[in-house]
C-alpha cells in the first residue's frame, strides 16, 4: 500500500479513529436532538403562556371598555345634575331678590302706616270686594 500525503499510516488505526469520530458525531447528534426537543417543549410552553396572556388582555380590554362606558354615563349624569343645580341656584337668587323687594315695600308701608287689605269673599252670593283701610 502506498501512503498518501496527509493520511495517517496503518489501516487498523484508520478504522478505529473513524469509529471514534462516528461515535462522537452520533453523540453530538443525540445532544442536538435532545436540545432541539427541549427547545420545542419550551416553545410550546411559551405559546401556551402567550395565549393565556392574550386571553387575559382581551378580558382586561373588555373590562376597561365597560368601565369607560360606565364612567361616561356617570359624567353625563353629573353634568346634568350640575346644570340643574345652577338653574335652581339662579331661581333661588332671583326669588331672594324678589323677597327682599317685597320686604322693603312692606317695611315702607308699615312705616307709613297706610296700607289697604283687599278681601275677596268666595262662594258667597253677591260676593264683593271688601276694602279695609288702616
Amino acid at each position: 500500500m502506498t501512503d498518501k500525503p496527509g493520511m495517517p499510516t496503518g489501516g487498523g488505526d484508520d478504522a478505529g479513529s473513524i469509529m471514534v469520530l462516528l461515535e462522537r458525531v452520533a453523540g453530538l447528534m443525540d445532544s442536538v436532538q435532545t436540545t432541539q426537543q427541549r427547545m420545542e417543549e419550551r416553545q410550546l410552553e411559551l405559546e401556551t403562556t402567550v395565549k393565556t396572556i392574550q386571553t387575559d388582555v382581551i378580558k382586561l380590554t373588555s373590562a376597561h371598555a365597560n368601565t369607560s362606558s360606565t364612567v361616561d354615563r356617570l359624567l353625563e349624569k353629573t353634568r346634568k345634575v350640575s346644570r340643574h343645580v345652577k338653574d335652581v341656584r339662579v331661581r333661588v337668587e332671583n326669588q331672594n331678590v324678589r323677597v327682599k323687594k317685597v320686604e322693603a315695600t312692606q317695611g315702607d308701608l308699615l312705616a307709613k302706616n297706610k296700607f289697604r287689605v283687599v278681601i275677596y269673599q268666595v262662594g258667597v252670593p253677591g260676593a264683593s270686594w271688601v276694602l279695609h283701610e288702616q
